[in-house]
């Protein structure tokens, strides 16, 4: 069985660690997998060491995809188109419908309408993934407030179904890495795992640090990710004083090192759906201070597998992580409890099953429809 996905680029980020890890897994149940992005990116060459091919149409997705990815599907038939995110889910159910390839499951890694940069066009995002939805046999939501607030928005959720994110726990398992770091043990280390982009705030996280920093002053901080608003990130580490405190350090293909190099994790996004850092730093055993958002409440257990903050309050993110930085033990005690909470219910091969099982029903589905237009 082959399925091809569709995503609008393949930059590093939550879409496209998810796609590597259900690529690899679909591949131990029978499942071939093609990717299709409309930019190649960062995580395109992980694509490809895990054996995906990976076609690109040459820019970012738009009106024109309707005209290249029909051809792209027409030639591939696969069993399965598997679009994911609003903007690739809504021209890749199209371009399904038009070049006759289903049956489409889309995932909705964060339903547009939830962003809060851009309100006024809410009304139209909301008809966007409600004519996705309508177009799609099988929908994938990453939690169960996605799902709610698509029913509460008028979207149909009929074949709609929650499958999380999961993430494979054995790359998570390495010691510290901080020599390399020039960071000596003993010294507090907070980090953030995140693209540089509005989404994930990460000027919150900058002043975080500097209250940290005057709480504690031999305290370190990690900043790993990229985007457009790194050189606002690396002025604002010099206009709060962080040089030499605070590293950052771009796009890392050791984030499970890293991750086990910090003593606390720090997530300041602003809106969420299920964040694959989360995942990562709770699967490393690491303290997460979070966002208090739909989809992260869903994941952490407040005071036990996590703290949860207010969006945007960097008084709360500082108090909440010098509070777990001053206490050992309650550190590794969340940290233990994090990590099984991963491996029971947001683990690699939950994850896969899940959506095997929803390819399965998005056959029979449009097989079923197919009958009765035949009959």
């Amino acid at each position: 069985m082959k399925a091809l996905h569709v995503i609008n680029t393949a930059e590093v980020g939550g879409g496209g660690s998810h796609l590597i890890q259900l690529a690899q897994g679909l591949a131990l149940h029978g499942w071939t997998s093609t990717v299709v992005v409309g930019r190649d990116g960062p995580s395109g060459p992980g694509l490809r060491a895990a054996g995906v091919p990976v076609l690109t149409l040459g820019g970012s997705m738009g009106v024109g995809t309707l005209l290249s990815l029909p051809r792209v599907l027409r030639s591939q038939r696969p069993d399965v188109v598997h679009v994911h995110g609003s903007r690739a889910g809504l021209l890749g159910a199209l371009s399904a419908r038009a070049a006759g390839v289903r049956p489409v499951v889309y995932t909705a890694h964060a339903f547009a309408f939830r962003r809060e940069d851009y309100p006024i066009l809410r009304r139209a995002f909301i008809l966007a993934e409600r004519a996705t939805c309508e177009l799609a046999d099988h929908v994938i939501c990453l939690t169960h407030g996605d799902l709610a607030a698509a029913k509460d928005a008028g979207i149909p959720t009929s074949r709609a179904t929650v499958i999380p994110n999961g993430i494979d726990l054995t790359r998570f398992t390495a010691g510290p890495d901080r020599a390399v770091l020039g960071i000596a043990q003993g010294v507090p280390v907070i980090g953030m795992v995140a693209r540089l982009v509005p989404q994930k705030d990460p000027m919150t996280f900058l002043h975080a640090a500097r209250r940290i920093a005057d709480t504690l002053p031999d305290a370190k901080f990690l900043l790993i990710g990229d985007g457009p608003l790194r050189p606002n990130v690396e002025s604002a580490v010099r206009a709060l004083g962080l040089e030499g405190r605070c590293l950052v350090l771009g796009t890392r293909q050791d984030v499970p090192e890293l991750l086990q190099a910090m003593d606390v994790v720090l997530l300041t996004s602003r809106w969420e759906g299920l964040p694959i850092a989360a995942l990562e730093a709770m699967a490393a055993a690491r303290p997460l201070v979070a966002s208090r958002l739909p989809g992260l409440s869903e994941v952490i257990d407040d005071g036990l597998t996590g703290v949860l903050v207010s969006p945007g309050d960097s008084a709360q993110f500082a108090a909440a992580a010098v509070a777990l930085l001053r206490d050992a033990s309650r550190r590794a005690a969340m940290g233990a409890r994090a990590r099984r909470r991963v491996a029971d219910h947001f683990s690699q091969e939950r994850m896969v099953t899940s959506t095997v099982g929803a390819y399965h029903a998005a056959l029979a589905a449009y097989s079923s429809t197919v009958e009765v237009r035949t009959t």
